[in-house]
Parts: structure tokens; C-alpha cells; sequence
């Protein structure tokens, strides 16, 4: 028994120091402004790169559903590894602008989770007016 309670209290221990890990805009990312809003999404792979790939091509597909452009889903499903980001982009216009990446490794099993942070247009034909965001800080710079 007392095994037992040991287990659970570093195991909740654990579950806090790894949740206080992952940096503020994963969590609360900024405001919407009037040209474009912030989107956090997320990818697993094998690799870094695999993982943020995806994550980048789940903050496009993302996007696209909530500025109501349709993307086919089923076609997109068939393409694998390298040409997803391609063929994503492609289908998908929509100005997107990637500012923060954060990697962490998987421990219960192999790979990567990647959050990304973009910059996504409110709308696709009004430009947006990006500005540089300090990801360390959480905040936009002039």
C-alpha cells in the first residue's frame, strides 16, 4: 500500500513539473487582432521534422475549416510524408505565417510532439499585417 501512494504522488509530481514545461503560448496563445488571429496546433512523428510537418499542416487544415474553405479530406489522407505540406499548401490558400515551434519527445512511446504557433488571416482577401512575435516573452514586437 504505502508502494502504492508513493507511486501516485511522484506520478503526480511528475504530471505537474511536465505540464509547467510547455511554454505560454501552447496554453493561452495572444489576442486576435484585426487582420489576422493565433492558432496553436500540434503533430507526433517519428522524427522532429515528421512532427513538425504535421503540425504545421494541421494548423493550415485547421484554418481553412474555421474560414469556412473547404478542403478534401480524403485526397489529403492519401498523401504521405514529404508532399503533404506541399499538397496542403497547395489546396489551401490562406496567408499563414509560422512564429514559434516547440518540441518535446514522447515518453511512453517512440517520437516527437511538435506545437506550432502561426499567425493566420482573418480573412483570404484582405492581406494580413504580421508582426514579429518574441515567443519567449508571449508578446508581438514592432
Amino acid at each position: 500500500m504505502k508502494r502504492y501512494l508513493l507511486f501516485l504522488l511522484l506520478l503526480g509530481i511528475a504530471k505537474e513539473g511536465y505540464a509547467q514545461h510547455l511554454p505560454v503560448w501552447v496554453q493561452s496563445p495572444p489576442s486576435r487582432t484585426h487582420t489576422y488571429y493565433y492558432r496553436v496546433s500540434q503533430g507526433m512523428g517519428l522524427t522532429e521534422e515528421e512532427a513538425g510537418r504535421k503540425a504545421f499542416v494541421m494548423a493550415i487544415m485547421e484554418s481553412a475549416f474555421a474560414i469556412g474553405i473547404p478542403v478534401d479530406m480524403r485526397k489529403l489522407e492519401k498523401i504521405q510524408g514529404d508532399s503533404l505540406l506541399a499538397e496542403t499548401s497547395h489546396y489551401v490558400k490562406i496567408p499563414i505565417n509560422k512564429v514559434c515551434q516547440y518540441t518535446e519527445s514522447l515518453v511512453t512511446r517512440r517520437g516527437y510532439r511538435v506545437y506550432v504557433l502561426c499567425q493566420v488571416a482573418n480573412d483570404v482577401h484582405t492581406p494580413p499585417a504580421f508582426k514579429s512575435f518574441n515567443c519567449t516573452t508571449n508578446k508581438e514586437e514592432e
